[in-house]
Formats: C-alpha cells, structure tokens, sequence
C-alpha cells in the first residue's frame, strides 16, 4: 500500500523557505480501542505563506488551519508561530469510508489492513450539503464525465455563465480525473479543480478531494463498500487512559446553540467513561472547547484507576 509523506527543508535551511515537517496520511491503528492518531506540530511561517500555503504544505483543509490558529482567515494567518493541527481523534465507525462533515475530513478503512487513512475534503454550501445516512459506494469512473445539475445550472445562469448539457473529461471539468460514485443519486467523491475549495464549503453537495489525495484513495476502494456520513462537531476518544476532545465549529443549519452543544459534549463524555471508573475531567476546559471549538484534541481527563 502507498504511503505519502510531505518534506521540507533542514533546520539549517529554514530562513530559506520552510519549517520542518512530516506528515502522513497512513496511521496504524492505534491499540486497545485507543482513538488518537498523529502528533500536533508547529511551523514558523515565512514572508511567503499564507494561510492556504500553510495549508497545503501539510495536506489539511484550510478550516484546520483557521481554527487552530484564533485570528487568522481565509487570507491572513494573524500569527508568525502556527499550530498545525495533524493529530485527530478517529470518529466512530472503525470500517469502510466515514466522512465527518462539519470536521470536513474523510477517513477509510482498507479492508483486511490495520491502517487508517485520513484526508482533508470539501463539502456542500449550506443548502447544498450531502444527505447525513449511511450509503455505499456503486462504482467508480476514471476521466468522468459531468452532467450539471438544475441548481449548478442556475447558479452558472446567476452569473452569466451557459453550461453544456454535458460536460466531457477534461481541464475544464470540475470532478477532475476521479470520481467515485454513491448509492445517493447526484452526490459523488471527486477531485477537483479547485483545490482551495478544500475545507471550504464550496461544492453543491459533492464531497471534494485533492487529486493527489484521491489518486491514492481510488485504486484501493472497491464497489459496496460502506460510507457513513456523520454531522459529528465534537469527537471523544482515549489514549493510555488519558480523555480526549476534539471540538469543531458545527454546520450552521446544525448548530443548535452553545448550551445544546455543551450538553452534547457532557453526555458524550459520560458514555465513553467504563462503569465504575474513577475518572477526573477538567471541565473548565471543556465548556471552553464548547464555545470556542479549534479542531485540536485536548486532553480533558485521566482515568485514575
């Protein structure tokens, strides 16, 4: 199977261009049920970045990096020292494709591995996001033909734009060179042509990937294997008996407020605490991840016994 690895310079070589980095998109899964999976990291950026360069470097969407990162935006980073969120709680579900949409990540499964691959994705504007259900993979097309729908149609009219009835492969198509098709009808994983429509909602349902990303994810994904969609903010997970949290901004047609998201976060943290468990959580910390989510495991809690 084929690991991808990002690398830049030495730290001698720093002041020229990058910051050290690694990063995978391949994790062995983790031990006993454990859900934590890669390492924070930090990056000083240079003159030359920008908040979606950042971005790019380590194969994340350019959400992860706003929201790690309080005061930076789609243009701006607002800070020299940058965290870089590479670490990520596995959500439930440990087969086949799980897409978490407000966390705008897809993780898979490969079937008869102990691995784990994870990558960041592009979703649906609000009103246009895919339907939340589970699903299975029909098929798949290489140099897939695009046939535009009433509402991308309309929204190309808006402004002045006339598409073909049929869009064949090519430069020009918006699903890029790969598309994977689901038992949902209109709603595929692609690559695109945009890559900076990755962790944006930018699509009209569509679940977006780098085409790098999706070259190596295609291969391997067979025909009938399942997909769970999930509108899951906040994902809670242990490791070597530490609690963590990893809060994230939610769907705004979804969002029902900071006091129901707080709730949610209390009762999900029951249900992962064992009966008869002595466990301590910090729960200052986490009605701060509550309000203010950065899309960062926290370590909210020790199992003492």
């Amino acid at each position: 199977m084929m690991r991808k690895y990002f690398f830049t310079t030495t730290i001698a070589a720093i002041t020229a261009v990058f910051a050290v980095t690694l990063f995978a998109t391949e994790f062995p899964l983790p031990p006993n049920g454990d859900a934590l999976i890669g390492s924070m990291q930090y990056t000083d950026a240079t003159v030359r970045d920008t908040t979606t360069t950042i971005a790019h470097r380590y194969n994340l969407g350019l959400n992860a990096i706003i929201a790690a990162n309080p005061g930076s935006t789609e243009t701006a980073l607002g800070s020299r020292q940058i965290k870089v969120p590479t670490a990520f709680l596995l959500p439930p579900y440990r087969q086949g494709i799980i897409i978490n949409l407000p966390e705008m990540r897809l993780y898979y499964y490969p079937k008869g591995s102990d691995v784990v691959m994870t990558f960041p994705i592009g979703i649906g504007k609000i009103g246009n996001t895919i339907p939340i259900q589970n699903t299975t993979v029909t098929r798949k097309k290489v140099n897939p033909t695009w046939i535009p729908g009433p509402d991308v149609r309309k929204y190309n009219e808006d402004q002045g734009i006339q598409l073909p009835t049929v869009m064949p492969a090519g430069p020009d198509n918006p699903l890029g060179p790969y598309a994977i098709y689901l038992n949902i009808p209109s709603f595929l994983i692609h690559s695109t042509i945009f890559p900076e429509s990755i962790g944006r909602r930018a699509s009209f349902g569509c679940i977006r990937m780098n085409e790098t990303d999706i070259k190596e994810f295609f291969p391997i994904v067979e025909p009938g294997t399942q997909v769970w969609i999930l509108n899951m903010p906040n994902k809670i997970g242990w490791n070597d008996n530490k609690l963590y949290l990893e809060a994230h901004p939610p769907l705004d047609e979804h969002n029902g407020g900071f006091d129901t998201n707080r709730e949610d976060i209390v009762k999900m943290i029951q249900n992962a605490i064992p009966k008869n468990a002595v466990t301590f959580i910090d729960w200052q910390l986490v009605a701060h991840l509550s309000e203010e989510p950065d899309g960062v495991p926290h370590e909210i809690g020790t199992r003492l016994n």
